[in-house]
Parts: C-alpha cells; sequence; structure tokens
C-alpha cells in the first residue's frame, strides 16, 4: 500500500501441465503490472519497454529441471480513471522444456 511510484507487481499466475508422456512441459501464464502516477504515459511505456528488453525471448535456465522460454503474448498501457494512475500490463507465456 505505500509503495513509491513507479512500480511494478506481479499479478495472476496460471500454470497448465502438457506432459504427453514422452515429452513433459509445463507452460505458464505470468502477468506483470506497472504503475505510474506521472503525468502522461511515457514512463509507464518505457518501464513497460525496459521490461519487455530482458524477458521476450529469454532462455532461462532455473535449477535442474530444464530451459525456461519466457515470449511476450499481450501488452497494453492505459490510463485509470478510478485510481487516477497510469497502469502498464505485460503478460509473458513461459514454457519449461524438462531435461531428459
Amino acid at each position: 500500500d505505500n509503495a513509491a511510484f513507479p512500480y511494478v507487481t506481479c499479478g495472476q499466475t496460471s500454470a497448465f501441465d502438457w506432459d504427453t508422456g514422452t515429452e513433459n512441459t509445463d507452460d505458464q501464464l505470468i502477468t506483470l503490472h506497472v504503475w505510474s502516477k506521472a503525468h502522461g504515459d511515457a514512463e509507464t511505456l518505457a518501464i513497460m519497454a525496459a521490461i519487455q528488453a530482458r524477458l521476450a525471448d529469454a532462455a532461462l535456465v532455473i535449477g535442474p529441471r530444464g530451459q525456461t522460454r519466457l515470449s511476450l503474448e499481450f501488452a497494453e498501457a492505459r490510463h485509470d480513471e478510478d485510481l487516477l494512475v497510469h497502469h502498464g500490463l505485460l503478460r509473458f507465456r513461459a514454457i519449461t522444456q524438462e531435461n531428459a
């Protein structure tokens, strides 16, 4: 509640298991929210661009399980009239391919 603007929060995450017996792949949707009280949407868009540059098409190795690839599924910036903030949404798909 007392976070200084701008800031980023992690929103809803959904996970799906696509184990076929020969391949074990986990699929997740991860939503990041960007919040800004700056005049105009330039700050929100700049933060969103920085996140996209770091995460879109990134290949991550997280522990011994395998490799996770991120891809940007959705991005949107809007002004929330009720909260008087600029709100950016970034949804990434994370697909983890397990090591054999």
